[in-house]
């Protein structure tokens, strides 16, 4: 499986966290080492996918190699101890070999105040204006999600189903995510559904759109599939029935459905943790 498909939540939360902490060990500034990443994930998506054999290995030498390039770096890197982690920072060499799990709870620790809207068609305002530059520059190419937003109002006026129908097939989903059963998902999906993957350049998703039934069922199968520390949770999202990925108590995905005639023909999964913020006010 190639970098730019599906791959599990918990692996892309934990090669967010790992590239966080090269970074801040080089730059000593969490801001600035947010921007590292940022940068190293926007190169990402300019390469050829065909090009990298190992997207990990070449996140990290490309996030190095951008920070020892920049004026503020150290000469020493130093242990990664950001602000609110007291007694729990991280030499470089241990972050590549830390748990998923507690990669993942930093990771989702680190989200602060903000929106809870997570449309992809929404335009944040006022702290959250980082956040719309970032998907603008690398979230999911722009022409395609508003074509995928006009085929729902379309179709919602064509098939639409009762608020109860749309919590029942939510349900059904939810259910086919947790037990991993790709057959059942795919049961679910019309078969020209299309899937957002909203990363905002802060995480690795697909930069567009995947679409028909057997590859978007492959691609959120694999996405959510079952890992420890990570749940599906029914929330209204938007304001209609809709679903979270939580780690512990902190929210690393939002995902909403467009339903039409009792199939789904949409799906929006929004990860960039700036869109996430709202959810996860302490």
């Amino acid at each position: 499986m190639n970098g730019r498909q599906g791959i599990p939540l918990s692996e892309l939360l934990e090669e967010r966290r790992y590239l966080l902490d090269l970074a801040y060990g080089l730059l000593r500034s969490a801001s600035r080492a947010d921007d590292a990443v940022e940068e190293t994930y926007r190169r990402w998506y300019a390469m050829d996918d065909g090009e990298i054999p190992s997207p990990r290995a070449w996140l990290a030498d490309t996030l190095v190699t951008h920070c020892r390039s920049r004026p503020d770096v150290l000469s020493e890197p130093e242990a990664y101890n950001p602000p609110g982690l007291a007694g729990r920072g991280h030499d470089i060499a241990a972050a590549r070999d830390a748990p998923a799990l507690g990669a993942v709870t930093e990771s989702l620790g680190a989200l602060g105040p903000g929106r809870k809207e997570t449309s992809p068609g929404g335009e944040p305002s006022g702290d959250a204006a980082l956040g719309a530059r970032r998907a603008r520059d690398h979230g999911p190419r722009y022409e395609a999600v508003g074509e995928l937003a006009r085929r729902s109002l379309r179709a919602s006026a064509a098939g639409r189903v009762t608020a109860e129908q749309h919590r029942a097939v939510v349900r059904e989903f939810r259910t086919a995510c947790e037990t991993g059963d790709q057959g059942r998902l795919a049961a679910l999906l019309a078969p020209d559904v299309s899937a957002v993957f909203d990363g905002g350049g802060r995480i690795r998703t697909p930069e567009h759109p995947v679409g028909g039934a057997p590859h978007v069922a492959r691609s959120l199968a694999t996405l959510l599939t079952p890992s420890t520390g990570l749940a599906l949770a029914g929330e209204s999202v938007n304001g209609r029935a809709g679903l979270v990925v939580r780690c512990g108590s902190r929210v690393a995905a939002a995902v909403t459905l467009d339903i039409r005639a009792h199939l789904i023909i949409n799906v929006w999964l929004v990860l960039n943790p700036d869109k996430l913020r709202g959810w996860n006010r302490s």
